[in-house]
């Protein structure tokens, strides 16, 4: 088969589709979930309640600097050098605004903000899929796999989705590994091997990773981490920034700064209504997909 291949919805022969996933793991954030206005936006609403009137268009520009700077002097947020997670994003929060003041009771009420439905929405088309999963796959294991900090676990609690994937989140701050590297995919399978022996009973591992899905936002972390394991790993491009999904499946690399305004700059239901004007599916390899919506995966998946 040549790749690139565009396989429109509806497209898929019986004999074209995967063979029933038997693990399917999610990124978290932009994935599962994105903000309800872009982050730095919101940092400013709240700052204004405390007469702090700031440009969220220049702490935008600001904060790939400010957030590579933290991660540089305190990596994996502040686990080794001495501060909480918490501790981690007050600093970014408070470095962000400079040479502005801010109080602590501004920063505790952003923190608190980015804890559920103030901040937050979880895309329409994930708890579908999720339940489609469920109600076609009983046995389908599902999971997270994040390069973050444990304040998901809260986040994921506030916004109902913790129930679906518990016990199987894994956490770069937990685990001291992170995606890309193949072994926090490993560590991922093998735990869920430990806890469910059916799953080797009639597979060896490399068969059981073939049947193996992991889905995110990225492209390197998300899509070639989980492919590069052995997985399938699937791109979720709802606004098609890579340029995977253009008719002529021209690429666009994103740097680690486009990549940290990605994160911040996002409103959800934009991102959402834009995402279902595409519902082809790219192939880029043998285990290597890009969709823009849950609805595309869940027509060739599940």
């Amino acid at each position: 088969m040549a790749f690139p291949r565009r396989i429109p919805i509806g497209g898929w022969k019986h004999a074209l589709k995967p063979e029933s996933p038997t693990v399917i793991t999610f990124d978290a954030y932009n994935t599962l979930y994105a903000t309800t206005l872009p982050v730095m936006q919101q940092y400013c609403l709240v700052a204004k309640k405390y007469n702090v009137i700031a440009d969220p268009m220049q702490l935008t520009m600001k904060f790939p600097k400010v957030f590579k700077e933290l991660r540089d002097r305190h990596p994996n947020y502040g686990k080794f050098t001495g501060i909480t997670a918490v501790e981690w994003w007050s600093k970014l929060i408070t470095n962000v605004f400079q040479p502005l003041e801010i109080s602590k009771e501004m920063v505790e009420e952003i923190l608190v903000r980015f804890e559920g439905y103030q901040a937050y929405q979880v895309y329409p088309d994930v708890l579908d899929f999720i339940k489609e999963a469920k109600s076609k796959h009983p046995d389908v294991i599902l999971g997270i796999i994040s390069n973050t900090d444990p304040v998901v676990y809260t986040l994921l609690q506030n916004l109902g989705l913790y129930e679906y994937f518990k016990p199987h989140i894994f956490l770069s701050y937990d685990l001291d590994l992170k995606k890309p590297s193949k072994e926090i995919f490993e560590y991922a399978l093998e735990d869920m091997a430990k806890r469910y022996p059916r799953l080797l009973e009639n597979n060896d591992l490399g068969t059981l990773r073939s049947r193996c899905w992991h889905i995110g936002d990225e492209a390197i972390n998300d899509m070639r981490g989980a492919e590069n394991a052995g997985w399938n790993g699937v791109l979720i491009d709802r606004n098609n920034k890579y340029g995977h999904l253009s008719r002529s499946f021209e690429h666009k690399d994103r740097s680690s700064d486009l990549l940290s305004v990605d994160k911040i700059d996002t409103t959800s239901s934009i991102s959402y209504e834009e995402s279902l004007r595409q519902m082809d599916t790219v192939l880029l390899g043998e285990r290597a997909f890009v969709v823009s919506n849950f609805k595309t995966l869940q027509d060739f998946l599940l």
